[in-house]
């Protein structure tokens, strides 16, 4: 009998932990929605809300996504007998009053292109070239991607992040994963709130976004913040 509680402790300890990990995802709500720069009542709580442009950082890492907005949500439901659930696809972007909606991504696609800056495609250069003799200078032509580790045919870029380290392999990595740890998931909410990092794909510039609006609609209620 002993043996057998013995054995059975590991178990309990693994899903104890699961339970933690779960409990982790998303990023840690604030005391309330009036503490986030953009904020609404909906029929069953306060939403909040807070464009974040293409970076998160925080004391246990960040990321920068170079073709996503970002924006961190959270909700906190009025007192009632049942959560509320909470999940990405409860939201989308309006940009520059156009009626068009641009929907959630998921947090797997967004690390995805930090792994692999190219997965999009390259971005548009202006390829210029010229020489003197038999040599030829060539301006702007995008860098090859490595094939394979060690490639000697490509040049991995240096991609900035929030830390200001050289993005090589490992830093890549530990950004992508931020993606995930801190990406809001499908969640049940309480009076406590719950809050995380949703991500909308836009290759633009952000600073020709005049006006961003942040349309909701889940159980919570429906609501449009402006956020810019």
């Amino acid at each position: 009998m002993y043996s057998g509680a013995v054995r059975a402790a590991p178990r309990t300890v693994v899903m104890a932990w699961m339970c933690a990990a779960m409990c982790l995802a998303g990023t840690e709500p604030r005391k309330g929605a009036g503490e986030y720069p953009a904020h609404a009542n909906v029929a069953q709580g306060d939403l909040g809300a807070e464009f974040l442009s293409r970076a998160y950082e925080s004391v246990d890492g960040g990321f920068f996504s170079r073709d996503y907005l970002v924006v961190e949500v959270a909700l906190f439901p009025f007192k009632g007998p049942a959560a509320l659930a909470l999940k990405p696809g409860d939201f989308r972007l309006r940009l520059n009053g156009s009626t068009r909606e641009w929907p959630a991504a998921t947090a797997g696609q967004v690390a995805a292109a930090i792994r692999n800056p190219e997965i999009d495609g390259p971005r548009p250069n202006v390829v210029a070239g010229g020489g003197i003799g038999p040599g030829v200078v060539v301006i702007g032509q995008p860098r090859r991607v490595e094939r394979f580790p060690g490639d000697p045919e490509a040049r991995v870029p240096n991609r900035p992040n929030p830390t200001g380290e050289k993005a090589g392999p490992t830093n890549l990595e530990k950004s992508a994963e931020a993606v995930t740890r801190y990406a809001l998931d499908t969640v049940k909410v309480d009076q406590a709130g719950a809050s995380g990092l949703v991500y909308f794909y836009w290759r633009g510039k952000v600073k020709d976004l005049k006006r961003i609006e942040l349309v909701y609609e889940g159980e919570g209620g429906k609501a449009v913040i402006r956020l810019r």
